[in-house]
C-alpha cells in the first residue's frame, strides 16, 4: 500500500478528531422552563461534540453560572419562563462582567416584542441543525 494514500484517508479522521475534541470545550448553556425542549436540544447538541448544561429559569440558569470555571460559548435561551424570565435574566446577564460578552440565542414560542441584549432571536418552532449552524458559526467567530 502507498503511503500516500494512506495519508489522505488519515488527516481527514484526524481534522475531525481534532475540530470534535476542541468543540468539546465549548460549552452551551439551554434555559428554557420546557424539559423536552432542553433534554431534545441538549441530546442534539451533545451529539454534535458540545459540552451542555441546563436551567429551568433565569435564575437557575444564573446559579449555574455561577458554579461554573468557565462561561458558557454561546446561551439559548426561552423568553417565557416562571421565577426569572428570559427578559430578566437578559438584563441581569449584561450587568456581569462574566457573561456579559456571550452570545444568547433567544428561542421563543411567542413573537418577541423585542429582546435587548439577545444576540438573536428565534421563533419556534425550530430545526435543531439551523440552531447548530448558529453555535458553530457563534463559536467561531468568538474571540479567542
Amino acid at each position: 500500500m502507498r503511503h500516500d494514500a494512506c495519508i489522505g484517508t488519515i488527516l481527514p479522521i484526524r481534522l475531525k478528531l481534532r475540530l470534535m475534541t476542541a468543540s468539546k470545550q465549548n460549552t452551551v448553556l439551554i434555559v428554557d422552563d420546557d424539559g423536552d425542549v432542553r433534554e431534545a436540544l441538549s441530546e442534539f447538541l451533545k451529539g454534535n461534540g458540545f459540552r451542555v448544561y441546563c436551567a429551568e429559569n433565569g435564575k437557575a440558569a444564573l446559579d449555574e453560572i455561577r458554579k461554573q470555571r468557565q462561561p458558557p460559548k454561546v446561551i439559548l435561551l426561552d423568553l417565557a419562563m416562571p421565577v426569572m424570565d428570559g427578559y430578566a435574566f437578559l438584563n441581569r446577564a449584561r450587568e456581569d462582567r462574566k457573561i456579559k460578552n456571550v452570545p444568547v440565542i433567544v428561542i421563543t414560542g411567542n413573537e418577541p416584542k423585542g429582546a435587548p441584549g439577545a444576540t438573536m432571536v428565534l421563533t419556534k418552532p425550530i430545526r435543531p441543525e439551523r440552531v447548530l449552524s448558529l453555535i458553530q458559526h457563534l463559536v467561531q467567530s468568538a474571540p479567542r
